[in-house]
């Protein structure tokens, strides 16, 4: 989704950059943007499960694209659900389907333009595509990481500790998460324009002197972002003129509510829960080699963060490749690979068999998914290299 209107709002600090200019750099790239994009090209065959790999051309052509230039590519893909995106994901999932059906109406129609359309609206970026791409990145020695969460914390992990120069995306996201230094709108050719938040404050269109990096995060969140929805009325310049104003989100929370602004009882509990989550979101740390927080959790912040994401188990973390490992785990049983945590009340993944026509039309209990899997990766050997961001190094049984 990322924040709706922001970099238009950034346009004077933009500047043009070609990627020859990274030669020597490491840079993170925002893979799901670019599998998105690719899919777009065969949206029709990946929706019926048919034949293609026009897609994965599409990533390859820009990782050696990176490569010709002397930029080292490190491709950052999302892990599990978040569970503060659920309601975000579900909704998405909803509108794919829809679009599925109207797809199928049109074509069956004979209105292929308008089937076209829509089949670009329905393409899911499943685990199962990830996992193609990750095969042939491995074939080419490109270094990967899959996040335990969301790309956009991992990869700005990877830029605020140094271990990358860069991060390529198409998400606006990134901005209020603190990455340092973003190429944005990357086209074929490598042309970009690039943001640096060392910058914001020489920027026209509103002004940041004075804003910290928090107040910048605040004035995001109240505009509306994957982890909450904004209030009526309330877009970027009106958050933006209200933080300049009141200078924190608590403030500004009590002025509205002492206006015409209608603010829900729970809506203050859940923008800090919007803070927290992208201030201090699971991450992997390729140095130490395991899970850790975004940035160090305050003192005061009491022990109730499943809303972080659950910690994964250092038996998971052991192993390399989470996304390659349960999508192997799952062939076993002969399933096509859609597994999405989507029912917290009953703790259940659903998934689809291959050819059921139903994107979730069974239930399994998350427990038994997960013991399964544990007495799965236990099968092999505990000395198993893990070493997530070199690709050299991973184990062949993957």
């Amino acid at each position: 989704m990322g924040i709706q209107g922001l970099l238009p709002l950034l346009k004077s600090i933009m500047v043009p950059i070609h990627i020859k200019e990274l030669e020597g750099c490491s840079v993170a790239v925002d893979t799901y943007s670019w599998l998105h994009k690719g899919a777009l090209s065969c949206s029709t065959q990946l929706c019926k499960g048919l034949p293609t790999s026009r897609h994965i051309e599409y990533c390859m052509h820009r990782v050696n694209l990176l490569r010709h230039y002397g930029v080292k590519p490190i491709l950052v893909f999302d892990g599990g659900l978040l569970p503060m995106k659920i309601e975000q994901e579900n909704k998405r999932a909803r509108t794919r389907k829809e679009n599925l059906v109207r797809a199928i109406e049109h074509e069956s129609n004979g209105n292929s333009a308008a089937a076209y359309e829509c089949y670009q609206k329905a393409v899911d970026i499943s685990p199962s595509i990830a996992h193609e791409l990750i095969q042939v990145l491995r074939q080419e020695n490109v270094s990967y990481v899959v996040a335990p969460y969301e790309a956009d914390a991992q990869m700005t992990f990877l830029s605020v500790c140094k271990q990358v120069d860069a991060v390529i995306t198409e998400d606006s996201d990134l901005i209020p998460f603190g990455c340092h230094r973003i190429i944005f709108k990357m086209d074929k050719y490598g042309q970009g324009v690039e943001f640096q938040n060392s910058r914001l404050q020489q920027n026209k269109d509103i002004s940041f002197v004075g804003f910290t990096n928090e107040m910048l995060l605040e004035m995001c969140i109240f505009s509306g972002c994957d982890y909450q929805q904004s209030l009526p009325g309330m877009g970027l310049k009106r958050a933006h003129a209200l933080i300049t104003k009141f200078k924190s989100y608590d403030k500004v929370i009590k002025h509205l509510r002492y206006s015409t602004v209608s603010v829900p009882p729970l809506y203050e509990e859940s923008f800090k829960k919007a803070i927290l989550t992208f201030r201090h979101q699971r991450v992997y740390d390729p140095t130490m080699k395991d899970i850790v927080h975004l940035s160090d959790l305050p003192d005061n912040i009491g022990n109730d963060l499943e809303f972080l994401g659950p910690y994964p188990s250092n038996r998971i973390c052991h192993y390399s490749l989470i996304h390659s490992t349960f999508y192997l785990f799952l062939k076993l049983f002969g399933l096509y690979l859609n597994v999405k945590y989507i029912d917290t009340a009953t703790d259940s993944y659903r998934y689809s068999k291959r050819g059921s026509g139903s994107v979730y039309s069974n239930a399994i209990p998350g427990s038994f998914f997960v013991y399964i899997f544990f007495v799965f990766i236990s099968s092999f050997s505990s000395s198993s290299s893990f070493k997530i961001v070199d690709a050299s190094s991973f184990r062949p049984w993957i």
